[in-house]
């Protein structure tokens, strides 16, 4: 049996491990989650109210981490992974005094709503004490950002509500309480005045399951043993802990909210301070906690870095155009004429303040194409048929003429005009990515796919003993200490080095949260299967770094990533991760598309082997594709695939194909289609080949020719890889169509 326990000691990247003599028993297992999640993020209208819900859940739990932080230190948190993190960066520089240092990423949510760590108390009074001091913690902190946001715009004493006699401190107070809901549980390593021991763990689970597990392993009371069943007896711990809410009923008068449309809608645009413009349209009445979750900037502006300073996440709309303002931008008579409409606008809005609501820091891959003379309008305002009496008021709160708008449209027509730039398109992806089976890696199930992680190089330097131990548990599925640790750090490398260069930097993107294995993100359509084909790649670390650009490489199969001269430590080739799309219109209500956007990822994990993705086209007429695929299937990479095709369907490839084909497809196979919709096979490719070639048309040239032949093979190698599923093929060339045809699709 060991007789250590491991320690963690982060230097750099990597995990440093020291071997310690210690008591065993003097530690704990804690764990602490603060949500609602789901319900608190997807309560939003606008981009910038979800990504304040991640922002704001990451923060809050990352301040009750401080509380570990400063009474046992940052190597007692095992989940997530410190090391690097933005928060604690400004922890870090916060305590030295130096506040106003800058950090790296700080305005990108990286801290699940949960931590795990090892912490040397053992009585039951001081663990609650520990607990009940970070709930204390949290608690204030959110009481002090609504308290300072609702001062910033004079709105304490000017809220508007319809039930006379209420105390206005006392509907703060009722409208926030609720929020956030806080859950923690902790299994000692000493009982009754002894070390557990394996037989302690059998009030969680059935003995035949414990007894099989030592019959694996061959002892039973090895700490990495013990460490691996106290996890999973933690864990559905709080499953039940979760199960016994804790509520209080408030009541509620006059309009709801029509944010979360659950509280009375107190804040209205004209009182306080408070204007039209960012924070609030002229039709909207919101409640105190979904204000203070819209209007965050104006608090981490003050508490945290200069960064949140007029912060503003970019809109659906901004999304959505940002490839034409790329066109743009690579035009030099694009650019003249966008002047021309920027300083015609500028003109028309009239009063400053107003006209600096809607210049919006653009996406960070456009951001070398802007300059002090050359600055950002937001994306709603490139589409003409905002450009109207009506929506300046609405947006702005200003009035302008009908002459002043036709001008406006004769000068963004002039734009639109350019060949080289041609329409904007009103269509934006929103990607939720999330790693497969994670319970399971954590249960100790995968961890035999972690053998790569033996070659760590911080794990060469630990005591041999410790190792021999480490490489058992892995062989043996037993989550060690140190096995989760490094689950942990490849889930945060993931978040911290992949994601946001995949999303942000490389393509037309941004990120709401990264929080390890969970991923939300928008990206424009046009780079939608570059961002998801990289994005699965880099978690599983199937990707390579050539030029500080991040290529999708199934032949790295290492478990590590060569990037700025060190290997980067994930999970490895066995790691499978699911994704959910949904590409929508700008105009699409938020949170129906948030909506839809659960559901088609459930279709993405309910697929056998999960290791999937689901897209969902909604059109802006109500129609829907959906279509859901491995992201391999015998080896073809389906999405590189699908991206193929979408240039075949752009028009602008020597060889091109009429969406037209679609249509035909669907009608000629509705009489063939059994109750699977399943074809016969050799009829469905011989009919797929015949229409595609006559869409291409006959050509003369041999190497026409033979490109005419790759192009059908690629449609009939798509084909096969759904079994003579016609449906779901004919819908995933209908979305690759849209994809590669853009706005003359839409």
């Amino acid at each position: 049996m060991s007789k250590y326990i491991v320690k963690f000691y982060r230097r750099g990247d990597f995990l440093m491990y020291k071997n310690i003599l210690e008591d065993f028993g003097g530690s704990s297992l804690f764990l602490f989650t603060i949500g609602p999640v789901q319900q608190f993020i997807s309560q939003a209208r606008k981009t910038q109210d979800l990504y304040a819900g991640s922002f704001l859940l990451s923060y809050l739990t990352f301040i009750g981490l401080e509380e570990i932080i400063e009474k046992y230190g940052v190597s007692n948190v095992i989940y997530p992974n410190l090391e690097s993190q933005p928060f604690l960066e400004w922890h870090n520089l916060k305590v030295s005094g130096n506040k106003d240092g800058a950090v790296f990423n700080i305005d990108l949510p990286t801290i699940p709503n949960r931590f795990v760590a090892l912490i040397p108390e053992i009585e039951e009074k001081n663990i609650t004490e520990l607990a009940e001091g970070i709930k204390r913690k949290i608690k204030n902190e959110w009481n002090n950002m609504v308290k300072k946001i609702l001062y910033e715009f004079s709105l304490i004493d000017n809220l508007h509500f319809s039930k006379n006699g209420t105390n206005r401190r006392e509907l703060i107070v009722n409208q926030t309480k609720d929020f956030p809901e806080i859950y923690w549980v902790a299994i000692p390593f000493k009982k009754d005045g002894r070390e557990i021991d394996i037989e302690d763990f059998y009030e969680f689970f059935e003995k035949g399951l414990i007894d099989e597990e030592i019959r694996k392993y061959r002892e039973k009371n090895v700490k990495s043993f013990l460490y691996h069943f106290a996890y999973s007896a933690l864990e559905r711990a709080m499953g039940v802990r979760k199960t016994v809410r804790e509520f209080e009923q408030t009541e509620e008068y006059g309009y709801k909210c029509k944010v979360c449309g659950v509280k009375e809608g107190v804040i209205k645009a004209g009182v306080g301070s408070l204007k039209v413009g960012k924070y609030i349209s002229k039709k909207e009445n919101i409640c105190i906690s979904c204000f203070t979750k819209r209007s965050i900037d104006k608090y981490l502006s003050k508490e945290i870095s200069e960064v949140f300073k007029d912060y503003s996440f970019p809109s659906t709309a901004e999304i959505a155009v940002s490839s034409f303002k790329k066109r743009i931008l690579n035009s030099e008579k694009g650019k003249r004429i966008y002047e021309a409409y920027f300083d015609k606008l500028k003109e028309v809005i009239k009063e400053e303040e107003v006209f600096k609501t809607i210049l919006v820091k653009p996406l960070k891959s456009l951001e070398k194409y802007f300059t002090d003379n050359l600055v950002n309008i937001e994306g709603e305002w490139l589409f003409e048929e905002n450009l109207t009496i009506k929506n300046f008021e609405e947006e702005l709160g200003i009035k302008v003429s009908g002459k002043e708008v036709e001008i406006l449209k004769q000068k963004l027509k002039k734009l639109t005009e350019l060949q080289e730039v041609g329409e904007p398109n009103p269509y934006y992806a929103i990607i939720l990515f999330d790693g497969d089976n994670m319970g399971k890696w954590l249960s100790g199930h995968f961890l035999s796919h972690m053998m790569h992680a033996t070659e760590h190089e911080e794990i060469k330097k630990i005591n041999t003993e410790i190792k021999k131990e480490f490489e058992m548990t892995l062989k043996h599925g037993v989550l060690s200490p140190i096995s989760h640790s490094l689950i942990s750090q490849a889930l945060k490398n993931y978040s911290l080095k992949f994601v946001r260069k995949i999303v942000e930097e490389e393509h037309l993107g941004k990120v709401v949260y990264a929080g390890g294995d969970d991923v939300l993100a928008f990206a424009n359509v046009e780079d939608l299967f570059d961002v998801m084909r990289k994005l699965r790649a880099s978690f599983s670390g199937n990707v390579r770094v050539e030029s500080d650009e991040i290529k999708v490489d199934w032949e790295n199969t290492s478990g590590f990533v060569r990037y700025n001269g060190e290997y980067v430590f994930t999970l490895g080739e066995k790691a499978t991760a699911s994704c959910g799309v949904v590409i929508a219109h700008y105009k699409e209500p938020l949170q129906k598309v948030l909506e839809k956007l659960k559901a088609v990822e459930r279709k993405a994990k309910e697929r056998s082997g999960k290791d999937s993705f689901a897209i969902s086209l909604l059109r802006r007429s109500g129609e829907e594709r959906i279509a859901v695929s491995n992201w391999r299937i015998n080896g073809i990479d389906m999405l590189e695939k699908l991206k193929e095709l979408a240039v075949v369907f752009s028009g602008d490839d020597e060889i091109s194909v009429s969406d037209k084909i679609i249509y035909v497809l669907r009608e000629e196979f509705k009489q063939l289609k059994d109750a699977d919709n399943l074809v016969p096979f050799d009829l469905a490719r011989e009919e797929i080949k015949r229409v595609i070639r006559r869409s291409i048309g006959e050509k003369d040239d041999k190497e026409k020719k033979e490109k005419v032949e790759k192009v059908v093979n690629s449609f009939i190698g798509v084909f096969e890889s759904y079994g003579g599923d016609i449906d779901n093929f004919l819908n995933l060339i209908s979305i690759s169509a849209f994809v590669g045809k853009g706005v003359k699709r839409c």
